[in-house]
């Protein structure tokens, strides 16, 4: 078994910046609607200028299209520094039901993702206390391969439920595995080891069986 903390200096870092590629393309496409409403408003003012009649309500809409922007362009940064972050400690105690969804928030930016929320089967907070960003990769991962064997538009739920003591189970809403999506990949299989990670995958099926403590990874 390859140790976590080789993983994190070396494996992991292809999923470090396939995440921060897919951010740093969310943030040019607000950049670039920012930058588009930002010339219209410029034409308007032109107009406006040579007492051509403006409309308050398109300058409302276009106003409030850059406002939106970059309030979608704060939210972005913020899930970015929570990704960046999570390599600070190597292990520590996370809380399960934020990790999975900050992963769906990182995964939203991808082209092909659908549509996906996290659900807390108990009413106890499932913290485990593991390698935050080997098993961001591993959830990631296990995201990504739903979205493509569901399609586009597609819908998932993420269900977090106690198995024991010791294992909190992750199950992802049943989807027919396409052949063609080999799930686990080897690098995904390596960092799910690393951290006491069991995916179980069958034909309908994704499950990922999360140990409560790393220390009691053998």
């Amino acid at each position: 078994m390859k140790k976590s903390t080789d993983l994190l200096k070396y494996e992991s870092l292809a999923f470090f910046g396939k995440v921060n590629a897919s951010i740093s393309h969310e943030l040019k496409n607000i950049m670039a609607i920012i930058s588009e409403t930002a010339g219209l408003l410029s034409d308007m003012a032109d107009m406006a200028s040579t007492e051509n009649p403006v409309s308050p309500e398109s300058l409302k809409s276009y106003t409030g299209s850059v406002i939106e922007e970059i309030q979608r362009g704060f939210n972005t940064i913020r899930q970015m520094n929570r990704f960046s972050h999570s390599v600070d400690t190597p292990i520590t105690e996370v809380n399960l039901i934020e990790m999975i969804d900050l992963v769906i928030q990182l995964t939203g930016y991808l082209s092909f993702a659908g549509k996906a929320h996290v659900h807390n089967c108990g009413d106890s907070k499932p913290f485990v206390k593991t390698c935050p960003f080997l098993l961001q990769a591993v959830i990631y991962q296990a995201l990504v391969n739903q979205f493509k064997n569901g399609g586009p538009g597609m819908e998932t739920t993420v269900s977090v439920c106690s198995q024991d003591q010791s294992i909190w189970r992750v199950i992802f809403s049943d989807i027919e595995q396409d052949s063609a999506h080999v799930f686990p990949d080897d690098n995904t299989k390596d960092m799910a080891e690393a951290i006491g990670v069991k995916i179980i995958c069958t034909a309908n099926r994704l499950e990922l069986d999360i140990p409560s403590s790393i220390e009691t990874v053998s």
